[in-house]
């Protein structure tokens, strides 16, 4: 793979001089050096709100010595600007391990050198704006027109090209030719005084031919519908009751609810109901949760690009692969970066992930799943005398540290007698998560997943989840009347 000319510097004789900067000095040293270009469109009405574009380059340098963490940021991309904010990240590391109180080791690991880069049929730098735009004008007008009850549609598109390169003091040296491209709609229909919305998305990892499947074409189409479904929907019951989860609150769940409260770094804060649970049973035996955002995992989903949360390394160069967090009931692992899984004495397993170089990597989680069993959606509903089927996630509240969660539902369904009833629309769940964990009746066989933007610490990264249909009982269920 060809590295990009500004990055041509980087190379033994540079490596070999901040070694010889930061020898008895710090006891570890990263950078991260990327060049950008990014595009976002913005439309309401059918009407352009912004249409960005960027370039931009990036050099990330972290030094640690002791628990004490250094972290210089530069635009510039030479030797001698790197050499200088080089000995500057040091100074704080040191300075930094004078005041800390958590004194630790980052445990030694054997160096990496790898290149790696993403499939693309259509490489997103050689698509035309006006491409781009009329895609965003195709969707905007198809949503609008869908009926005059829609009196808001909203599309964005977003797009991201980089090349970037990562080395470390256990001499690992990583290249990544990388795209990354999403849209999402949304719609707001009125009728009698009733305000409802629907929001969509399709994203993935590679070129501009994800705009072009299936899933993406009828991305406005299917938002459009859904609003005016759930205009004429009655209001949801309330009170405990038996609760089908779709793949996507599935997924919700695991993500939000269950997710956040295995990563390490919200452990060590004692920000999580789950400190002090690895090797205890905390789910039904039939429960497997899992993180693996390894590339190849679209294919499992009939997808011809990679999942929008997959990545190859993360942003401390540890290569991505499969956690099982619970295995038949047990939790086994927490989410873990450099400095979590050190403290904790265990090893890395590719979860600390910043969104770009000119951030410092957190514990984050990639694609998190539920395993599937072996029920039909249909066994599920035949099976429940009185219940609700909900699908999808609107928004929601989560507690790590309570294990508290709320989430409004997009679409839900009244089961009676074993038979799919009326639509209604506003209900929200409320439950706590290890009693969810405990209360499952019944897992889906066949599973699917959802692409989304997760937000921790003022950092935003690109992640999935999903899973099977799930039945719960006796959650707490509620809404607008």
């Amino acid at each position: 793979m060809e590295i990009k000319e500004e990055l041509k510097n980087i190379d033994e004789p540079l490596i070999s001089r901040l070694n010889r900067l930061s020898s008895s000095k710090i006891e570890y040293w990263d950078i991260n050096c990327n060049i950008c270009e990014d595009m976002a469109l913005d439309f309401t009405d059918q009407k352009s709100k912004e249409i960005s574009s960027s370039l931009t380059t990036e050099c990330g340098i972290r030094t640690f010595v002791g628990g004490g963490w250094g972290f210089y940021v530069l635009k510039e991309l030479d030797s001698q600007s790197i050499e200088n904010g080089f000995l500057k990240a040091i100074k704080l590391a040191r300075l930094s391990e004078s005041l800390t109180k958590n004194k630790f080791k980052l445990g030694d690991r054997d160096p990496f050198i790898k290149n790696f880069k993403v499939t693309k049929k259509k490489d997103l730098l050689d698509v035309p704006v006006e491409e781009k735009i009329e895609l965003v004008k195709y969707h905007e007008k198809i949503a609008s027109g869908f009926s005059p009850k829609i009196i808001n549609t909203h599309t964005v598109y977003t797009d991201e090209s980089s090349f970037s390169i990562f080395l470390n003091s256990f001499g690992s040296f990583i290249a990544q030719d990388l795209s990354f491209i999403r849209i999402k709609t949304s719609a707001y229909a009125q009728e009698k005084g009733i305000i409802q919305s629907s929001v969509n998305s399709v994203g993935g990892m590679g070129g501009f031919e994800i705009m072009e499947t299936d899933n993406a074409k009828k991305l406005s189409e299917k938002t459009a519908k859904e609003v005016l479904d759930l205009l004429g929907a009655q209001s949801p019951i309330g009170g405990k009751i038996t609760v089908i989860m779709d793949p996507r609150l599935t997924g919700t769940f695991v993500h939000e609810a269950f997710g956040h409260a295995v990563e390490a770094d919200l452990v060590l804060n004692n920000e999580s109901i789950l400190k002090g649970h690895i090797g205890k049973k905390v789910a039904i035996e039939d429960v497997t949760i899992y993180d693996d955002p390894t590339i190849g995992q679209g294919k499992k989903f009939n997808l011809p690009h990679e999942l929008f949360g997959s990545y190859f390394v993360d942003s401390e160069g540890i290569p991505s692969q499969k956690t099982t967090i619970i295995e038949k009931g047990v939790l086994k692992n927490f989410l873990h970066s450099l400095e979590t899984s050190s403290r904790m004495n265990v090893s890395p397993n590719g979860h600390g992930r910043a969104s770009s170089e000119s951030e410092k990597p957190q514990v984050r989680m990639g694609i998190t799943m539920l395993e599937p069993r072996d029920w039909t959606l249909e066994e599920m509903i035949e099976d429940t005398k009185k219940g609700v089927l909900c699908e999808d996630f609107q928004y929601g509240y989560t507690d790590p540290i309570t294990g508290n969660f709320q989430f409004k539902c997009k679409m839900s369904y009244l089961i009676e007698n074993g038979e799919k009833k009326h639509l209604m629309r506003d209900a929200s769940l409320s439950a706590m998560t290890l009693e969810v964990l405990n209360k499952i009746s019944a897992i889906g066989k066949n599973i699917a997943t959802s692409d989304g933007i997760c937000g921790k610490g003022g950092q935003s990264v690109r992640v999935c989840d999903g899973g099977p249909h799930i039945r719960v009982e006796d959650i707490m269920i509620g809404g607008l009347s």
